[in-house]
């Protein structure tokens, strides 16, 4: 395959879906750590990998979302941090076997540094250091950054990878639309905001996932591409979030998501994928929109 960015200078590629929503969907209890699980289960992980992979999707993540060594430490699986991330990696790249880019996700660590956490800036940085030479060393393609809601932890994230491995990198955040403020993280940071400190960092390229479905992503992707030369990626939600007998439900159907999807790519999104609630078949009818004449 040629490299993913040169990709980007003349195609919108699709991403792929939810994970947790899978993992959930093929048996996962609650209470389990997905990252491990994935590991244990290693069939039901590839499975998921090849169903969106046969379903449209131009590139695959690796089920390490949470792999970092403060969140495996609530499971005591700290010391797995090597195994779990080298293994899910393995796992993509069997499924990939070519035919899709696999991106190693990191995601934030759900802890604020100092003086708003207990986390030291370099300690902080030592934690997303560990994960991100793994993922590296075992032959992803592309590094992911996705789910942050602090530039600060963000850009200490993105300079973990910077100083350690040679691969293009993608910096998603996570925004909400406030009626008077317009789309903010939950730590307050603003579009422009996230641009400027993500292109002055070296993302290679930029975008928002989770949070919002996908009418209010393309307000997103408008805002961002206003304001930016990155490439830009959108993985919205499969609509807002309900409770339905104490369970997350995310209601829309993959042919009530697609509809969506004209004005994401419209609006200047060059990678498309999905985020909460979404399945392979939202994933093939992000490829089918995308691939039709706009």
């Amino acid at each position: 395959m040629k490299p993913l960015l040169e990709r980007l200078n003349d195609e919108t590629l699709i991403c792929d879906g939810a994970m947790g929503t899978m993992l959930i969907q093929k048996g996962m209890p609650e209470g389990e750590c997905p990252d491990y699980w994935g590991i244990k289960k290693h069939k039901i992980l590839r499975l998921i990998h090849d169903e969106y992979i046969n379903c449209g999707a131009d590139m695959i993540i690796t089920n390490t979302f949470g792999a970092n060594w403060i969140k495996l430490k609530k499971y005591n699986l700290e010391k797995k941090l090597g195994e779990i991330n080298r293994v899910a990696v393995e796992i993509a790249k069997e499924a990939s076997a070519g035919r899709a880019y696999v991106l190693g996700e990191i995601g934030p660590t759900g802890e604020y540094l100092k003086p708003a956490g207990s986390i030291e800036a370099e300690e902080m940085l030592h934690i997303f250091t560990d994960q991100v030479k793994v993922l590296e060393e075992s032959g992803v393609d592309v590094v992911i950054l996705n789910t942050f809601s602090d530039m600060e932890e963000l850009k200490t994230a993105i300079m973990a990878v910077k100083e350690n491995v040679k691969l293009p990198l993608i910096a998603s955040m996570t925004f909400q639309r406030l009626e008077t403020k317009g789309f903010r993280t939950t730590s307050g940071i603003t579009i422009p905001q996230f641009v400027s400190e993500g292109l002055l960092a070296g993302c290679d390229v930029i975008g928002a996932n989770c949070s919002v479905t996908g009418f209010d992503m393309a307000g997103i992707v408008s805002g961002i591409r206003a304001l930016g030369t990155a490439f830009v990626i959108a993985q919205p939600n499969a609509g807002m979030p309900r409770l339905d007998n104490g369970k997350t439900i995310y209601g829309e159907s993959p042919d009530s998501f697609a509809k969506n999807i004209p004005k994401i790519k419209q609006a200047g999104a060059n990678i498309i994928g999905g985020c909460c609630g979404t399945t392979p078949e939202h994933i093939r009818r992000i490829k089918e929109a995308v691939s039709c004449k706009l």
